[in-house]
C-alpha cells in the first residue's frame, strides 16, 4: 500500500509542471536615503554596494530636473562643489560627497552629475571603503592610519 502511494506520488510529481522560482522584482529606491537604509555599508561586499549605489543614484536622479536632483542630494547629507558655468553651458557639473565612519571603517560616497537646460543629463556614483586591516577595503586595498589606530591590540600574555 505504501509502495503504491509512493509510486503514485512520484508519477504525479513527474507529470506536474515544473515550478521555477522567479526572483522578486527589485524596486527602484524612492530616495538616496532609501539606498542608504537598504545596505550594511561596513560589511556587505564592496562590488555589490558600489553597483547598488550607482544604479540607485542613476535611477533616482536621472529623470529629475537639476534643481530637484541637487535638493535630493543635499537632503541625503551630501556636500556639493560645482564647476564653472559658461554661457554655452549654464549648468556646471556638480560633484557631491558624503563620508561616514564607524569604529571599523571609513566610508565615502560620491555623486557627479551634469545637466543641460535644467535637466539632469548624466549621473555617476561610486562608493569607497577603508576598514581596519585591508581585507574589507574597496575598491583597492589601502594601508592607512585606520589600519593601526583602530586595530585591536595584541592579546594579553597568559599568566
Amino acid at each position: 500500500m505504501i509502495r503504491a502511494v509512493l509510486v503514485l506520488g512520484l508519477a504525479i510529481a513527474a507529470c506536474s509542471p515544473r515550478r521555477t522560482e522567479t526572483p522578486a522584482p527589485t524596486a527602484t529606491p524612492a530616495s538616496l536615503k532609501d539606498i542608504e537604509a537598504a545596505h550594511d555599508w561596513a560589511n556587505e561586499p564592496g562590488p555589490s554596494l558600489n553597483g547598488a549605489f550607482e544604479a540607485g543614484a542613476k535611477a533616482i536622479l536621472g529623470p529629475m530636473t537639476r534643481s530637484d536632483a541637487i535638493t535630493a542630494i543635499n537632503e541625503a547629507g551630501f556636500e556639493c562643489t560645482y564647476g564653472e558655468a559658461h554661457q554655452d553651458y549654464p549648468d556646471p557639473m556638480a560633484v557631491c560627497t558624503r563620508s561616514f565612519a564607524t569604529r571599523a571603517c571609513q566610508m565615502d560616497w560620491e555623486i557627479a552629475s551634469t545637466a543641460d537646460k535644467g535637466k539632469v543629463e548624466d549621473v555617476t556614483a561610486s562608493f569607497k571603503r577603508d576598514c581596519v586591516g585591508t581585507a574589507d577595503d574597496w575598491p583597492d586595498k589601502v594601508e592607512s592610519a585606520i589600519d593601526n589606530q583602530l586595530a585591536p591590540g595584541p592579546a594579553p600574555a597568559p599568566n
